[in-house]
């Protein structure tokens, strides 16, 4: 018996220095799934919000007007309806006219990431000055119908690296669900060429206007001598 109890506890002795080299082994480390590549910033600032609360469109980006397709999105709001930046940036413009454009009357610009811009025209009070930083959602100024305007309303504008765009691609809601119909007419009917982006005014241009100041000056000069003239003749 002693035998066999000495066989039984070398063989488990055995058996356990077999068995824990094994055990003893690290188990595979859990190695986490590859993450999704985070989107560049330029992608979130396609998240613009609206530039208002209530309103209805009353014309959208590349509508018809006239020969040229519409450069902006139009809302419909009473005068003095708070206006605010769709999304973060900096005032690049806050003033009468945009790059020599006095059409768009009082008018906020601001710069955003990723080469963008927004524009809000016609306003009839300016909440910012050129420089400042604003948030989406943050109060920029009050609608109007300041500038070339039939009635109250804000025309906003988007441009990308200089180049006009649709607005519309970055909005966070659906337009067209809150329209009004003449200008989902308009837009199914819309035209190709869009207007050109603003530009400061080249010597050429200045050049002419200076040429037609100065027709419109003798016109009168001449008009004036002629009326002179006639008056010493009755005299």
């Amino acid at each position: 018996m002693p035998k066999i109890t000495n066989i039984l506890l070398m063989a488990m002795l055995a058996a356990a220095n077999f068995v824990q080299p094994a055990a003893a082994m690290p188990e595979p480390l859990d190695i986490p799934p590859p993450q999704e590549e985070k989107e560049p910033k330029e992608s979130l600032l396609r998240q613009w919000r609206l530039p208002l609360e209530g309103g209805r469109v009353s014309s959208f980006f590349g509508a018809a007007r006239g020969r040229r397709a519409h450069g902006g999105i139009d809302f419909s709001v009473p005068h003095n309806t708070p206006v605010m930046a769709t999304n973060d940036g900096t005032v690049v413009a806050s003033g009468m006219g945009y790059l020599g454009d006095r059409k768009y009357g009082n008018v906020v610009v601001i710069e955003h990431e990723g080469g963008l811009r927004s524009l809000y025209a016609h306003l009839n009070k300016r909440n910012v000055s050129v420089g400042d930083s604003v948030t989406a959602g943050e109060l920029i100024g009050l609608s109007g119908a300041t500038g070339h305007a039939t009635g109250p309303h804000l025309h906003l504008e988007a441009y990308q690296d200089g180049t006009r765009i649709d607005p519309n691609r970055f909005m966070l809601a659906n337009l067209e669900d809150n329209a009004l119909p003449s200008a989902m007419n308009a837009k199914r009917t819309g035209v190709e060429e869009v207007p050109p982006a603003p530009h400061k005014a080249g010597k050429g241009r200045k050049g002419k206007a200076a040429r037609d100041a100065g027709d419109r000056s003798s016109k009168k000069k001449t008009q004036v001598a002629q009326k002179t003239g006639k008056s010493r003749k009755q005299a």
